[in-house]
């Protein structure tokens, strides 16, 4: 594996590489914190709806469909991270991924789905996170039960309305 790749680590994609582009923004979430986050979701992801809302090299939301999620959905701004998803999620062969190019809030103000599990993970100059989680809960784009994985710069404390925060970890 080289500095250009991350590693699926669980499920029935084990050790599948997912290509990283040199891009502006995109942090792909390291394989300890990875470990980590499905550690934590355990039961909640098979057979889940996940929204992977700035997928970057979509390591969290195909980490999830290895481990089992039903539906996924990556959506990536950057032309060039969406060109290379696409490529990506061919590998899989599975008519359950879905890999849109679109802006986040545009994505959010027009889909109708809802989702069980719901990765956010922005670019961190985008300041996004509390539009985003906004949205979900106003277009009722979530549920009682949903989860929502939210990785943001350390020191970063934003509260956002109408959720509860059940675990947090600094890493790095």
């Amino acid at each position: 594996m080289s500095n250009n790749e991350v590693k699926i680590i669980g499920g029935k994609f084990k050790g599948k590489l997912l290509k990283v582009l040199d891009a502006e923004g995109l942090r792909p979430t390291p394989s300890r914190v990875k470990e980590t986050i499905f550690t934590w979701l355990k039961e909640s992801v098979n057979g889940a709806k996940v929204l992977d809302l700035f997928a970057g090299t979509g390591a969290l939301g195909l980490e999830a469909f290895s481990r089992g999620a039903q539906d996924i959905t990556l959506i990536e701004l950057n032309k060039d991270n969406y060109n290379n998803l696409k490529d990506t999620v061919q590998g899989f062969k599975s008519s359950n991924i879905h890999v849109l190019n679109d802006d986040a809030v545009h994505f959010l103000n027009n889909t109708q789905d809802c989702f069980d599990l719901v990765f956010l993970d922005p670019p961190y100059k985008l300041d996004i996170y509390k539009d985003c989680l906004s949205l979900l809960l106003k277009r009722n784009l979530i549920s009682d039960n949903s989860l929502i994985y939210v990785e943001m710069r350390n020191g970063s404390n934003q509260v956002v309305p109408g959720f509860e925060i059940i675990k947090e970890q600094s890493a790095g």
